[in-house]
């Protein structure tokens, strides 16, 4: 504890340093950007992990400059608090029994890592897939009708079109989207079971994410005890599965038996924030409209095993120089730049906490925002903006999530001369998917990943400090243009808005590869990085390799990739086709 106090005293003293040296200059430049970058990606911030003191520290600084560049502050002094879970557990009080038989935990059932805490017994609904969908392409409802009221709902996990990964049904088949629309229409309670084409081996969900509850116990059923149950009705699970993906209309079936349930969830829980400020619009109308420009700032700590770090066996500082620390460090020059020359429409800038877990302060913000929705024009998010590299590739999200991007892009970009390496959809993993998500127009800024992405070398001396500047100067001029422009962005949705759950459990294999998610190029996966030791590695797939194909089918991009290996088993050995500098090959990969 006295080297935490002392640690936190040395960084609070730098932080003063940093603040009384600072002299108001409208323009971005190199030296600012690297004074904000050198204090939070320093040792002394130990990785600014959320819901440390030192997270704490690193959201004063970027409050305290917010306000020294004339910035009014939103929220609670400049702040949005909201809580987070770090750690989940199952209890020991889980109970489970159909009738007079008792079930066994992590044999015949699970829970799942959204459901409440709770005792329920009652009778049992089949209600399909769960749907309720009106939409210009699909209706479909299975709770018209059913009712579930007081209820358990049982769910097949998934979609009638499993094996398709876009799927018109991907963003209605997510496990805890399925729990939540059951709640809506009266379920008290939620039995969700995985049908022999989503899941042949049945296995059991995990608390494999860190989510809050949704207000009802929701379980995870075996097979075998569901086709126990249906028994006398005739149907087994497989063939209800075949019997709905065949009609494409609801099928519902009533239990006798009634289900007596305890669940347990133990969740630790901790504090971030997010720091928001504003800068009021010029004009006695568009003021009232709004462009948001965001960033994350922080990071994995210390890292060490289920932090998300790539040397998971490391324990050391993980400064993240470049994520996020060159975006927060953006968002300031490019907010003080904007103060100073105040634009038509007003400009919020928000420091995001919590993303490495999960986009949570986005999450927070655009469930609980400061200002409607409707009256955001824009959200600009950076990420990653400090590897420019030789080729000078700015990549660029989110350019079909409204008509006008592309023409604003290209406008801009003809006095900068990038390589701008666009991708289209809205959803991403970053905090802009959190606002695609509520129909609002999204540019995601990066320079993309590289081999230091989630390990202790991202540090300040590998940022590209004239790339960073010049990328900046950039994007403020993007939101000039966004600020000025006599009306607001159109939106128009370009791919789903939440990453479709298309397995649900967790990956069975992996290659030991380190591969682009950026989505900016659609003709293959790059990889980044490859893992000495790892079936990739073994095999002789190397970084540089474009991979195509696994098994003969098609890899385009990071989703189709990941949908691939989800398919794979243990011991299975794989035909993976790579592009090596021009040539294509095929290789046989040991899993």
């Amino acid at each position: 504890m006295k080297l935490l106090r002392l640690t936190l005293f040395g960084a609070f003293l730098f932080f003063i340093s940093c603040t009384q040296q600072k002299k108001l200059n409208p323009d971005i430049t190199k030296d600012e950007l690297y004074s904000h970058i050198d204090f939070l990606a320093s040792d002394s911030l130990q990785g600014r992990k959320p819901g440390t003191p030192f997270d704490r520290v690193a959201a004063k600084y970027i409050k305290d400059a917010m306000e020294s560049s004339g910035i009014l502050l939103m929220g609670k002094n400049g702040y949005q608090f909201f809580e987070f879970i770090e750690k989940q557990e199952i209890g020991e009080n889980n109970i489970l029994s159909i009738g007079s038989k008792l079930l066994q935990l992590s044999k015949d059932y699970s829970v799942f890592p959204f459901s409440s805490s709770d005792t329920l017994s009652a009778s049992i609904v089949f209600v399909g897939y769960g749907f309720s969908i009106n939409t210009d392409s699909i209706v479909w409802d299975d709770y018209q009708a059913s009712n579930v009221n007081e209820k358990w709902a049982m769910i097949l996990r998934g979609d009638p079109e499993h094996s398709n990964p876009i799927s018109p049904f991907g963003q209605y088949s997510n496990d805890r989207h399925k729990a939540t629309v059951a709640k809506d229409n009266g379920a008290a309670g939620v039995i969700l079971v995985s049908g022999v084409g989503f899941d042949e081996e049945d296995e059991l969900i995990g608390l494999n994410q860190k989510t809050f509850d949704v207000g009802i116990p929701v379980i995870h059923l075996k097979r075998e005890q569901v086709d126990a149950l249906l028994g006398s009705t005739g149907y087994t699970i497989s063939g209800l599965e075949k019997k709905l993906i065949n009609l494409r209309k609801p099928v519902s079936v009533n239990f006798t038996a009634k289900l007596n349930a305890r669940t347990h969830i133990i969740n630790s829980k901790s504090k971030s924030q997010n720091v928001i400020g504003l800068i009021e619009g010029s004009h006695p109308i568009y003021k009232n409209q709004y462009v948001v420009l965001g960033a994350h700032y922080d990071h994995l700590g210390m890292g060490g095993k289920n932090s998300s770090s790539r040397m998971p066996d490391t324990l050391a500082v993980h400064n993240g120089a470049d994520d996020n620390a060159s975006g927060i460090a953006a968002i300031l020059e490019i907010g003080q730049r904007l103060a100073y020359f105040k634009p038509q429409r007003s400009i919020i800038l928000i420091a995001f906490g919590a993303e490495e877990q999960g986009l949570i302060g986005s999450r927070y913000f655009t469930e609980y925002p400061l200002v409607p929705l409707d009256s955001i024009t824009a959200m600009i998010n950076i990420d990653m903006l400090g590897r420019l590299c030789e080729e000078r590739t700015l990549q660029i999200g989110g350019v079909k999530t409204s008509i006008e991007s592309d023409e604003i892009l290209t406008k801009i970009n003809s006095e900068y001369s990038f390589n701008l390496s666009t991708f289209p959809q809205g959803y991403g993993p970053s905090d802009h998917a959190s606002f695609y998500s509520k129909d609002i127009p999204v540019f995601f800024f990066s320079t993309g990943p590289h081999t230091d992405y989630h390990t202790p070398f991202d540090n300040i001396e590998r940022i590209n400090f004239d790339g960073l500047t010049e990328c900046s100067n950039f994007i403020y001029d993007v939101i000039l243009e966004l600020a000025n422009m006599p009306d607001m962005l159109i939106f128009q949705e370009f791919g789903p808005k939440n990453q479709p759950s298309r397995h649900g459990a967790q990956l069975k294999v992996r290659l030991g590869i380190m591969p682009d998610v950026s989505g900016a190029k659609n003709e293959g996966l790059l990889v980044l990085a490859v893992t000495n030791g790892q079936p990739a590695h073994l095999a002789g797939i190397t970084k540089g390799d474009v991979i195509t194909a696994i098994n003969g089918k098609e890899v385009r991009n990071i989703q189709d990739y990941m949908y691939r290996i989800q398919e794979l088993k243990p011991g299975m050995t794989i035909s993976v086709e790579v592009i090596n500098n021009g040539t294509a090959k095929v290789i046989l990969v040991q899993l």
